[in-house]
């Protein structure tokens, strides 16, 4: 008999389970987002298998099922109390609504909601930024060209500098609860990823891309309105690139956790039968 399909609930969100990987964690790309000294930046992930839902602790810290510490991967089932830090999750049983619901519109949804958490912040920034720089010198100016590159010089600052602040942040306040230091070497790291991230789509969005729709736009609008609605059409060309990496990445740290998680456990039963 098919076992029945389930939802991890914390709150007021449900996620449905069996279907794409659901990742719990620190980081705002994770599906579930827990904060806490207690809660690793990616703490765990329920991962679809042929027997059900299965999730898989990649903490430091530990994970509970219904009050008991993990140990190995865990099977879970409708009932279940999943304590995370000091925030409880519960495996549901999905609702006949949900079920319906569950299509690729569903999980577009998902992964977009992941994107505004990852990028939003920093592009409401930059667009301000990009905007009042590119008016500024258009009125100056009068120089169409200057006023498109320094709407893109100023967008891209900020716009990375508030990248790399929240996630120097993350990083230093998660070392911290470790009890790990975090120094030069660590910001350089943040930076390292953030230009895996970005670097070839930044290289030819700042080169060619922004400055030309920034230049049209302000050449044919005028002003404010032409700087934005250009800078709007650039992000179109650059998160297309950006957003595949940004998935891969996603998808290859799911699969190195669990990875890393079956080669723990394989250990740790090796050692028990020795």
């Amino acid at each position: 008999m098919q076992s029945p399909p389930l939802v991890l609930s914390h709150g007021d969100r449900r996620w449905a389970l069996g279907g794409r990987p659901i990742s719990i964690g620190r980081l705002t790309e994770c599906d579930v987002v827990l904060q806490g000294d207690k809660v690793s930046r990616r703490h765990a992930c329920v991962v679809s298998t042929p027997e059900g839902p299965l999730l898989v602790d990649g903490s430091r810290h530990g994970t509970l099922i219904n009050g008991e510490q993990m140990q190995a991967p865990w099977l879970l089932a409708e009932g279940d109390v999943v304590k995370i830090g000091v925030w409880t999750l519960q495996v549901l049983r999905a609702t006949t609504r949900e079920i319906d619901g569950r299509s690729g519109a569903r999980s577009k949804l998902g992964k977009l909601k992941s994107w505004l958490r990852r990028y939003g912040p920093s592009e409401v920034f930059g667009t301000v930024a990009a905007v009042g720089a590119a008016s500024a010198v258009s009125q100056a100016t009068e120089s169409t060209i200057a006023a498109a590159y320094a709407g893109t010089i100023a967008e891209t600052v900020v716009f990375y500098g508030t990248i790399a602040l929240r996630e120097t942040v993350t990083d230093a306040h998660q070392a911290g609860a470790s009890g790990k230091s975090f120094g030069h070497k660590d910001v350089i790291r943040v930076l390292r990823n953030i230009f895996l991230e970005f670097g070839a789509a930044e290289a030819l969005d700042m080169a060619l891309i922004r400055p030309f729709c920034m230049g049209v736009g302000i050449r044919t609008l005028g002003g404010s309105f032409g700087a934005l609605v250009g800078k709007l059409g650039a992000d179109v060309a650059f998160y297309g690139p950006v957003l595949t990496v940004y998935e891969w990445r996603l998808a290859k740290n799911r699969v190195d956790e669990r990875a890393e998680k079956s080669r723990r456990t394989t250990a740790e039963a090796k050692q028990i039968e020795d």
